[in-house]
């Protein structure tokens, strides 16, 4: 997957150990609180690995009420990578990874944080399927030539890639103020593909973490970051802690308060919150006058609304 820079690769994996956190990342992730409110997880559940290494491998980003589940053919697998996590020479990494949080970061140059999203953007550009609707997606946007800013944009992209035979659609989620982020709302796109399996497109998911004053760790990090992403919302959960993670951190060592919508519950909201999602699309036409655009959509909506509990509990 090519990032922000023009790179597929942002630093080389060090310690042997990326092949092992992807692993744990790949079984664990498909298994988790995401999958959970979609009503997509597993009917056989079976011991999930010890609490004490789960938590101190991936707490800090997936939350105090992470829960897995493996199969029983992987469970012993997957206890053995953990073990040899924990008795590798990347010490660096692990101490990283068990006190990141909110926090802050350890005193590091960011260089584990990027390769553990290079991991992630490779793991998610090896899935047949998400590659086939980047492609389109792409080709939408090149075709409808507006920015991203543009009111109908979004919109557009949808209605090419319904077209093209993808039950694409658009989500409008919205949240109330309560104990975690302040009110907000936003629109984002999805595709449920084969399987029932449901993909988040965002058109520029960098817009989601730009700061000021970024500091040079930061700056290295954000870079890695894809302009389209594509992918499973479990993949997006995981990017989105990550960097919330590293910009509240960042933030703070400029000295400048931490703005709401930049914190990890905020953006975790936009698509992680009660949404509606806009699929039948009646009819998009596009009128094109000169530079002007004029498109005019007829849409039936469908609810579909994550209980407000388990969005506190399980995903922020």
């Amino acid at each position: 997957m090519i990032n922000r820079s023009g790179n597929s690769k942002c630093i080389p994996a060090s310690c042997g150990l990326s092949v092992k956190v992807s692993k744990i990342k790949q079984r664990i992730w498909r298994e988790t609180e995401t999958q959970r409110e979609m009503g997509l997880m597993h009917k056989k559940s079976i011991p999930a690995l010890d609490e004490t290494a789960r938590a101190r491998l991936w707490g800090p980003f997936l939350g105090e009420n992470f829960i897995s589940t493996s199969s029983d053919d992987s469970s012993d697998e997957l206890a053995n990578l953990v073990n040899s996590f924990y008795d590798s020479d990347c010490g660096e990494l692990k101490e990283e990874l068990s006190d990141a949080g909110s926090n802050g970061l350890h005193e590091t140059d960011g260089g584990d944080l990027i390769e553990m999203l290079d991991e992630l953007q490779r793991e998610i550009g090896d899935e047949p399927e998400v590659s086939q609707i980047r492609v389109e997606v792409e080709k939408a946007i090149r075709a409808i030539g507006s920015a991203v800013e543009d009111r109908f944009f979004k919109e557009r992209v949808v209605g090419r890639l319904r077209k093209k035979g993808f039950d694409a659609g658009l989500c409008k989620s919205s949240w109330e103020k309560s104990d975690g982020p302040p009110a907000g709302s936003y629109e984002y796109i999805d595709i449920i593909g084969q399987g029932k399996t449901r993909y988040i497109i965002e058109t520029n998911l960098p817009s989601n973490f730009e700061i000021a004053r970024p500091s040079k760790d930061y700056t290295r990090i954000f870079q890695c970051l894809p302009d389209i992403f594509v992918g499973r919302p479990e993949h997006l959960n995981l990017i989105v802690r990550v960097m919330s993670t590293a910009a509240v951190e960042s933030i703070k060592r400029a000295g400048m308060h931490v703005p709401p919508w930049r914190r990890r519950e905020y953006v975790l909201a936009k698509w992680f919150s009660s949404y509606k999602r806009s699929a039948n699309l009646g009819s998009i036409k596009i009128e094109k006058r000169g530079k002007n655009v004029n498109c005019r959509m007829t849409i039936g909506e469908r609810d579909n609304r994550i209980d407000r509990g388990n969005y506190q509990g399980n995903v922020v």
